[in-house]
């Protein structure tokens, strides 16, 4: 064999071991890859069934629920028949927090005639019942999309809502409501609002 032809097959098998050196490296990090993947993925899953578990717990009933719905209707017809003195009877007492929540704006304005204001003020419900006993006007609040949730004695309220005058809708908005059960009766513990007026 001539030197060349022995050269030429050493630098051959050179080459063909770095090739397969780049082969099996190629190899070695597909190999890697699909387990950092798998380990993606698999903490991706784990996180996931960590969120879903994190939702809130609720110890309920569907004879409560229902308790709940009676109030929120009763509401609804005390409005119409504009009887604020049924409607005070829904609360938990008088001084339940029953107020609309205004944006930063008219926040900012209230503060002009008292600097102290904390976004809330008092209770706006002796207003509302004053409002329902001396209007001339016919009055209906309705609820959409209400969801309610309670764990035993303490229930939330979600809800969509139209407050219409005459057939018209005046405004519209969320509302949250807190309710409460106490001597066997769900009272109403706070309401409040967004409102968005309509033109």
């Amino acid at each position: 064999m001539s030197r060349e032809w022995k050269h030429r097959q050493e630098h051959g098998s050179q080459r063909s071991n770095l090739n397969q050196d780049r082969k099996g490296k190629c190899h070695m990090n597909k190999k890697r890859m699909v387990a950092v993947f798998l380990a993606l993925l698999m903490c991706g899953l784990v996180s996931q069934t960590s969120a879903q578990d994190a939702e809130p717990k609720f110890n309920s009933n569907a004879d409560d629920l229902t308790k709940i719905r009676g109030v929120l209707e009763e509401f609804r017809q005390d409005i119409i028949r504009k009887d604020g003195s049924a409607l005070k009877k829904l609360m938990l007492n008088p001084s339940v927090l029953f107020h609309s929540i205004g944006n930063q704006e008219s926040v900012d304005n209230a503060r002009k005639l008292n600097a102290e204001f904390d976004g809330i003020g008092p209770s706006a419900l002796d207003g509302f019942v004053t409002f329902l006993a001396t209007s001339k006007d016919k009055l209906e609040e309705r609820f959409h999309n209400v969801e309610i949730r309670h764990d035993g004695d303490l229930g939330l309220v979600t809800l969509n809502y139209d407050f219409v005058i005459n057939d018209k809708i005046e405004n519209s908005g969320l509302e949250h409501w807190q309710v409460r059960k106490i001597d066997g009766q769900w009272k109403i513990l706070s309401v409040t609002w967004t409102a968005y007026i309509h033109k």
